[in-house]
């Protein structure tokens, strides 16, 4: 085998390998210790011969024990060329075990196998290279060499020192990742869901009713994650007693105190809706049906776990989150009361929240970007509850409804990777809240005829455990 450059050596070793553990020939010294989370990816070659560096040079002494251990395959081996090896050269010139070829490793098969070995280190060597190569005539062949340990001495192995970003570190920032995302689609879920109580319900002699305001909805138990967001509803009354909207939910501000996820304000939340009353004092039978959809830019920068060489890398990528769903809800209104309306309720809802892959940027600092698939969750959401409505005070009307929602069908996804072998996927919601209370609480005043001003309260415990969020909302309604 040709000899290399130690400067080229060491050069690639930064490349290819990462970093090396010691340098020293003492009794049992680790020289080369390759991160047991990573693999080494040679080829493809066509030149024989041509090979690349996995370490740099180390000063040992003439009869030095060197022992190894890896795990090493053959992918698509060349025809009619020599199978790769994964050599100790001894460099410049000093023989080792006779010969000046590196021949104490070797790749011989195409599927994954465990190898180990010693020999002694003969002549008057001064340093020892480690490379690799291969005389292979196919360019797809391509050879992996992972958990390879190179260390002096004789006896059991010493306990390698971590070269790299431990596997523990970056499931750990992985499953952090997927913490902070619940956060996440927990408020998109939320707004999404609340967005179907949207209604425009004052009308002039246009049959036009506008309504304008904003909304502010904060997750709890989410690092202080809060959104701000315009409104804009209007309906058409096209018979007394239908009306059919369209409305507008657009982001300002999002507040996110971790800034693990980080959503964008480009497009607003879209919506339309259905109602058909049987009668216009809110007694009797009202029928409601509404839809939503929205999308989202989504950055979401992967936190830092463990510190020094072992911590994980700090990644970051992008991706889009969509949210759509539909809801229909029927309701019956009794005058209980003067000027008092009861109106037990039931409903059934569909939402989806679907976040597309993505793969983190690399850098100087993330040399392991990873990859993520799609994060998919999906509900069917039956719907009970009360309301009440009171008209007891001039030109006011007060209104609150408690209720229960429960999931009868659910798809909680996982939040996957890969780039680091051994990465297990993260449950998206491994103890879902299938049952959950929601309540409302809201006034409205008519401070002019087809004028109305209203301020709305919305409480929802979430599908994820210890989430809940709470709307505001404050509307001005005109009817023309």
């Amino acid at each position: 085998m040709k000899s290399l450059n130690i400067k080229k050596i060491a050069f690639a070793s930064a490349l290819v390998a990462g970093s090396l553990v010691s340098i020293n020939a003492n009794s049992q010294t680790i020289l080369f210790n390759g991160d047991p989370t990573q693999g080494f990816r040679a080829g493809p070659a066509s030149v024989p011969g041509a090979g690349f560096a996995l370490g740099t040079s180390y000063s040992l002494v003439s009869g030095e024990t060197i022992s190894y251990s890896y795990t090493g395959y053959v992918v698509n081996p060349g025809s009619g060329g020599a199978a790769p090896n994964l050599g100790l050269n001894a460099y410049p010139t000093t023989t080792l075990n006779g010969s000046n070829v590196g021949r104490a490793i070797h790749l011989l098969t195409t599927s994954s196998a465990n190898y180990s070995g010693s020999f002694v280190l003969s002549g008057n060597a001064v340093s020892l290279a480690l490379t690799g190569s291969g005389a292979i005539s196919a360019p797809a062949t391509q050879y992996y060499i992972s958990n390879l340990l190179v260390y002096t001495g004789s006896g059991p192995a010493p306990t390698p020192t971590p070269t790299g970003p431990s596997l523990a570190n970056t499931q750990a920032s992985v499953a952090n990742t997927a913490q902070a995302l619940q956060g996440t689609y927990t408020l998109q879920n939320a707004v999404l869901a609340n967005s179907f109580s949207y209604d425009c319900s004052v009308f002039g002699a246009n049959n036009i009713c506008i309504s304008a305001g904003g909304r502010n909805t904060a997750v709890s138990a989410a690092n202080g994650l809060n959104n701000s967001s315009a409104l804009l509803i209007a309906a058409y009354r096209a018979l007394p007693s239908v009306r059919i909207g369209a409305y507008a939910d657009q982001n300002v501000s999002v507040s996110n105190a971790g800034s693990t996820v980080n959503l964008g304000n480009n497009t607003p939340l879209l919506g339309l809706f259905g109602v058909w009353n049987e009668r216009l004092d809110g007694t009797g039978t009202e029928v409601k049906v509404s839809a939503a959809y929205g999308q989202k830019n989504t950055t979401i920068n992967r936190s830092v776990v463990g510190a020094g060489a072992t911590a994980s890398e700090a990644g970051s990528g992008g991706s889009q989150l969509n949210s759509q769903g539909a809801q229909v809800t029927a309701k019956y209104g009794f005058g209980f009361v003067d000027q008092v309306v009861v109106s037990p309720y039931v409903g059934i809802r569909y939402t989806q929240n679907n976040m597309g892959g993505y793969t983190e940027g690399s850098s100087s600092t993330v040399t392991a970007p990873l990859t993520y698939s799609a994060l998919n969750t999906n509900a069917t959401t039956a719907l009970a509850g009360v309301g009440v409505n009171y008209r007891g005070i001039p030109q006011t009307n007060l209104f609150a409804s408690a209720g229960v929602e429960t999931d009868t069908n659910t798809a909680n996804g996982s939040y996957s990777a890969t780039g680091v072998t051994g990465l297990t996927p993260v449950n998206f919601n491994s103890n879902p809240v299938r049952t959950r209370p929601t309540a409302m609480l809201g006034a409205s005043y008519d401070v002019e005829k087809n004028q109305r001003v209203g301020v709305t309260g919305i409480y929802r415990q979430e599908a994820y455990q210890a989430a809940a969020t709470t709307t505001v909302m404050a509307t001005y309604t005109v009817g023309f």
